[in-house]
């Protein structure tokens, strides 16, 4: 089963301990320390897993273990310095390897990393029956040039019983999340009211001897504890099942009577989080400039992937030219030896051996060329890579093999604590919209639904009532908007009524032109002698002197449908129509005005319509969920 284990200690030079030493025999990793010049390295069978976890705005070095503790070392100057804390851990192993590795990660993330600390965090798992971690925490802030002041605040005591408390809820959750049954607690059985004897921690040593068949007395106690425990579980179960029930009806006659809250107690401690990851107050302003700058490492890490792959590739591509070339050069050997080798001695092979030797000789020119082009591709990579011969590139080759796979791996780490950072301000953001949607709806107590309404309308609904200085009731909003939507038909009438009295105009003042054209030519016909002579006897001028008869009246006809009279009329009509047409610029710019006004209030009450909805689906959907438990009690399911 799973078991509960979690203690404090510090690290330092008053013990005569050493923080490299305490990490290299944590890592089993071999560690040089500059302050005593001595190598350290303790052998495991098995090698613990590790990981470094810091602050953002941390250097890079302290991702190096050996770097990280000896300038830890460096920092501290007095005889007595406290060097480190180190908390150690036991894991609950019915988790696997990896939900074990994520379950520490997060735990000291949260807890450790979050306050400004850095963790160098190592899990041993020599019994698989109990995995355990030590995680060893610096006492000094960090900034981007390295160590500043002791953080006293990080002594307090009153951490201790946060984080055993915050342990035993994570271990528990990851536990539930996977299935298993099991709960640990930071509680005494005493505290809990447990007639069960608690079990003591053998230790390093003890477990070992213990594993060989050597009892101890620390095992002997446990055993018996054990065995006086195995009696009483079965009445502690009960207690314990009564006790829930009796707290679940507590709780739920507590809810009915509690007022609610703008926050839940989840979004709380999504709250607290965030202002563990900000260090200030967990605004959505704060939040959203941590989240660009989130989005900046984000791309400080994807170009440090797109460096990692382009070196693949020209490492890969450089080391492709050597081959080829090395190709190249052992065939033009095999020519050259193949040419040494002809027997220039017997007289029937003169001409065989001429063409051997032709063939051979154009071979060793071609290969030449090649290795020639080979090496002139490598130009490019001497520049990029920075090295000027096959020996310096192949050094550059091995260690880039050796660095890789670390980089890849702080890459990947810093990727895991990005995305973690970014989840807990975003529960946060949410945190946020929804106690301020919860805030504006409680001004309308009258209307439920608009809890349920969308963060982006309760801001909007919120600006209006902060510009009014006045809570405007949904009525008021709704009689507005039926006005200005009344008001913007009527700006665009007047707007249309304008630009169709413009275009009748402009037609009867082409009316009117083609009617004087019209008319002086009757005129000329009626009034000149000769030309009366010429409509008389002439078939084309009389047909010409009907067409302006024809034309004056059919003008004269669209003029008068038109409401024009003469050319005094049109121009007075037009002199009015000219006054109505400077206006047109304030009409439009109301209308738009109306419109936009219009818009945004109707927006606000599709919302609240779309909120309705929503409170409607989900008391449906609650009552759907209380009909199937119902139907479970009757047995209506299987």
């Amino acid at each position: 089963m799973a078991i509960y284990h979690f203690s404090a200690q510090m690290i330092s030079r008053s013990k005569g301990q050493s923080a490299v030493a305490a990490s290299a025999y944590r890592s089993g990793e071999r560690l040089h320390d500059e302050r005593t010049g001595e190598t350290k390295y303790y052998q495991r069978d098995i090698q613990p897993e590790t990981m470094i976890l810091s602050p953002s705005h941390s250097p890079a070095w302290v991702n190096e273990r050996e770097r990280l503790w000896n300038e830890v070392e460096k920092a501290e100057n007095r005889k007595n310095s406290q060097l480190a804390r180190e908390i150690n851990i036991a894991i609950p192993h019915e988790l696997s390897h990896a939900q074990q590795d994520d379950l520490i990660h997060d735990f000291v993330q949260k807890q450790f990393v979050h306050q400004g600390m850095i963790a160098d965090v190592a899990i041993h798992r020599d019994d698989p029956n109990n995995p355990h971690a030590h995680v060893m925490l610096t006492t000094r802030e960090i900034s981007e040039d390295g160590f500043t002041k002791k953080n006293r605040d990080w002594n307090d005591r009153n951490f201790i019983q946060q984080w055993r408390e915050q342990w035993s809820e994570q271990a528990n959750h990851s536990l539930e999340k996977e299935g298993f049954e099991e709960r640990i607690s930071h509680l005494s059985h005493e505290e809990r009211g447990f007639e069960q004897q608690p079990t003591v921690h053998l230790g390093h040593v003890a477990h070992e001897m213990e594993n060989r068949g050597v009892e101890t007395d620390r095992g002997n106690i446990n055993r018996d504890r054990q065995a006086y425990n195995q009696v009483v579980v079965d009445l502690q179960t009960y207690r314990e099942e009564k006790k829930a029930l009796e707290q679940e009806k507590a709780r739920k006659e507590q809810e009915a009577k509690k007022v609610a809250s703008f926050n839940t107690p989840q979004e709380r401690i999504h709250l607290q989080q965030a202002s563990h990851v900000l260090k200030t107050e967990p605004t959505l302003s704060n939040i959203a400039e941590r989240m660009d700058q989130l989005d900046q490492w984000k791309n400080r890490l994807e170009n440090n992937s797109q460096y990692l792959r382009w070196k693949d590739t020209s490492i890969k591509e450089a080391s492709d030219q050597y081959r080829w070339m090395h190709s190249f050069t052992r065939r033009m050997g095999e020519e050259q030896r193949r040419i040494e080798e002809i027997n220039w001695m017997n007289p029937l092979k003169v001409k065989e051996n001429r063409a051997i030797k032709d063939k051979s000789e154009k071979q060793i020119a071609h290969f030449k060329e090649e290795i020639a082009h080979h090496d002139q591709k490598l130009n490019d990579y001497r520049e990029k890579l920075g090295f000027k011969n096959e020996q310096g590139f192949r050094q550059i080759e091995n260690n880039y093999k050796q660095e890789r796979p670390k980089q890849m791996d702080k890459n990947m780490m810093q990727r895991r604590t990005l995305n973690q950072e970014r989840k807990t301000l975003q529960d946060a953001q949410r945190a946020n919209e929804n106690s301020f949607v919860r805030r504006v709806a409680a001004r309308y107590p009258d209307r439920p639904e608009m809890d349920h309404m969308s963060f982006k309308i309760a801001r909007a609904l919120d600006s209006v009532n902060t510009h009014f200085n006045k809570v405007i009731s949904i009525d008021s909003m709704e009689q507005h908007v039926k006005h200005m939507r009344g008001l913007s038909r009527k700006l665009h009438g007047q707007i249309n009524d304008i630009s169709q009295e413009t275009d009748r105009l402009e037609q009867c003042e082409g009316y009117l032109k083609n009617y004087q054209k019209a008319q002086e030519l009757v005129g000329k016909y009626q009034n000149d002698p000769i030309l009366k002579g010429k409509r008389v006897f002439s078939k084309s001028h009389k047909q010409e002197y009907n067409n302006a008869l024809s034309e004056r009246d059919t003008f004269a006809k669209l003029l008068k449908q038109n409401g024009v009279e003469h050319q005094a009329d049109l121009a007075e009509q037009q002199s009015s129509v000219s006054k109505m047409t400077t206006q047109l610029p304030q009409f439009q710019e109301k209308a738009e005005q109306t419109e936009k006004e219009s818009d945004f209030f109707g927006a606000i009450l599709e919302g609240i319509e779309q909120a309705g909805r929503a409170m409607e689906h989900h008391q449906s959907q609650r009552e759907k969920k209380l009909q199937r438990g119902k139907g479970k009690d009757y047995g209506l399911e299987r």
